[in-house]
């Protein structure tokens, strides 16, 4: 018998990267090799209205089934929310127009779900216990307000993979120690490290969050040929869409002195959710710094026990595929071209 598709919660503030991911994952859930259960939008480079927008539309483009998408946090949990407008563009979506509406290529019609994003998490993991893969690509904002809700949440959960923090020295992109996930809410990314420590120290062992950060994903290189490519082979409003936004993220990385290309941080840590045989990773207990002058939001890891604790997380260090980094962007640009002909608007346009 065929083992049922594993079930998968995304929390993302879409931003152009999570664009990508979202495509991704609902070429795999229209594959039948996962099921798409819900997305939880948080507020990130843009605000919480926005990233729901942005979500339902690219669920639209994409041809994804009705599946609840929930509004989460709106900001950080102890300090105002900075918006980056210069990173993905003023709505999120970089040079693309995406509406939500009628008569539009690229407009969508679905709503949100009434429900709190911070309860879609406990609904789903609820329903899934012990077998949900969760996946965060923006600020842990709503998960850490479920995990305030629910603190049995880590033992629900199957895996955690978190985008978030650089580790093994490698420099932040937002602070010389921080990467923006983590930096703009440290609280919240503390409280995920927090909750899986506690979760060690009342009960079995449970295996920490896979954390992703900057040392590996900045690996993960989109360029222009690759947009070229992928319209080629699906010349869709989806493709067109993502390659307009992938447009906007070249020129700011261009802008930053990175080179006309883009690092696609989100569909790379998607894509290891959903491959954890083909991840390298270190055990080690990770803690985020919340109040250095210098060093607020630095993700601090302990491999060695220096302080006594049992590891609550895993670092992710490097992909065991044939090619690396690129070879899985390959496979991820192939999934999404598979979307073509969907019948959806997502479909040739």
């Amino acid at each position: 018998m065929s083992r049922p598709p594993t079930p998968v919660l995304l929390d993302c503030d879409p931003g152009i990267d999570d664009a990508l991911a979202i495509a991704y994952l609902v070429a795999e859930h229209l594959a039948g090799r996962i099921e798409l259960v819900g997305v939880v939008c948080t507020a990130g480079n843009v605000g919480l209205d926005d990233t729901v927008a942005n979500a339902l539309a690219w669920l639209d483009l994409a041809g994804a089934p009705p599946l609840p998408v929930c509004a989460g946090a709106a900001g950080a949990i102890a300090v105002p929310h900075v918006f980056t407008p210069e990173t993905h563009g003023p709505r999120g979506a970089g040079h693309a127009v995406l509406e939500v509406g009628t008569g539009a290529e690229t407009a969508t019609t679905r709503r949100a779900d009434p429900r709190d994003g911070a309860d879609l998490w406990l609904d789903a993991a609820r329903a899934h216990s012990g077998e949900l893969v969760a996946i965060v690509t923006g600020p842990s904002s709503t998960l850490a307000g479920a995990l305030a809700a629910e603190p049995a949440l880590p033992g629900l959960v199957g895996d955690l993979v978190v985008m978030g923090g650089t580790f093994r020295g490698h420099p932040g992109n937002t602070t010389p120690v921080s990467e923006w996930n983590v930096d703009v809410d440290p609280e919240a990314a503390d409280a995920v490290c927090r909750a899986w420590e506690d979760a060690n120290n009342a009960d079995a062992y449970v295996s920490g969050p896979l954390w992703c950060g900057l040392n590996l994903t900045e690996r993960a290189v989109w360029t222009p040929e690759r947009s070229a490519r992928l319209v080629a082979a699906s010349d869709t409003s989806l493709t067109r869409a993502l390659a307009e936004a992938l447009r906007f993220y070249f020129e700011f990385h261009e802008s930053v002195g990175e080179g006309y290309l883009a690092q696609v941080h989100d569909p790379f840590v998607a894509w290891l959710a959903l491959h954890p045989d083909a991840v390298e990773s270190v055990p080690a207990s990770v803690r985020v710094e919340c109040r250095g002058e210098h060093t607020r939001g630095m993700t601090v890891e302990d491999r060695r026990g220096h302080r006594g604790r049992a590891p609550n997380a895993r670092i992710a260090t490097d992909v065991r595929t044939p090619g690396g980094p690129d070879a899985v962007l390959d496979d991820i640009c192939a999934a999404i071209a598979s979307l073509a002909g969907s019948g959806s608007p997502g479909g040739p346009g």
